[in-house]
């Protein structure tokens, strides 16, 4: 019986690494199960010549947001667009802001515009058209207030403005260059 056993003995250990071997390989084993794309950055929805309205209480037209094409993502829900322009209407002189490319976020509260950023006011009785122009700007739609950290410079006729960040508030009229600042300020003439 000795003999027998000793015989076998091969046998039985390659059994035994066999079924190791079977083993882990299924302890190891990735599934391939498909995934929500929950982890992934991919966009759902691609839209060309994308227009958005935005309406004020009243019914009219508050902003136009336009873009040559727009990417949702559905992992953070924002959406990227390519050459973005901006368009704030209403009581105040219409104001354009453009660039080569934005980001807004999940809730469309903030669009954060990105490359070659350019804001044109449009002149209005007694007041020049002002321009600004900086790198990146971090615009809030519905209170019409933008904000950068980054070196701007501002035209209005012939006076010209230059500093590092700045916050502009549409509806009060107010640009607020925060540091570095010189400017040249036309005069204006006299009747």
């Amino acid at each position: 019986m000795n003999r027998r056993i000793q015989q076998a003995l091969p046998l039985l250990i390659l059994i035994a690494l066999a079924g190791m071997t079977i083993w882990l390989e299924r302890t190891t084993r990735i599934e391939d199960k498909p995934s929500s794309g929950s982890l992934r950055h991919d966009p759902d929805v691609i839209i060309d010549n994308f227009t958005l309205y935005r309406y004020d209480e009243t019914g009219a037209i508050q902003h136009t947001l336009t873009a040559r094409q727009m990417r949702h993502y559905p992992d953070d829900d924002s959406a990227e667009l390519d050459h973005p322009t901006l368009r704030y209407e209403g009581k105040l002189a219409p104001t354009h802001i453009s660039s080569e490319r934005a980001l807004l976020t999940k809730d469309g509260k903030e669009a954060i515009l990105r490359d070659n950023v350019r804001v044109l006011r449009e002149a209005s009785p007694g007041r020049a058209e002002m321009t600004l122009a900086t790198s990146l700007l971090y615009v809030y739609p519905e209170e019409e207030i933008a904000r950068t950290d980054q070196p701007v410079r501002m035209t209005q006729g012939k006076s010209v403005a230059t500093g590092v960040g700045m916050v502009a508030d549409r509806i009060k009229e107010n640009y607020v260059l925060e540091s570095r600042v010189k400017a040249t300020i036309e005069r204006a003439r006299r009747p």
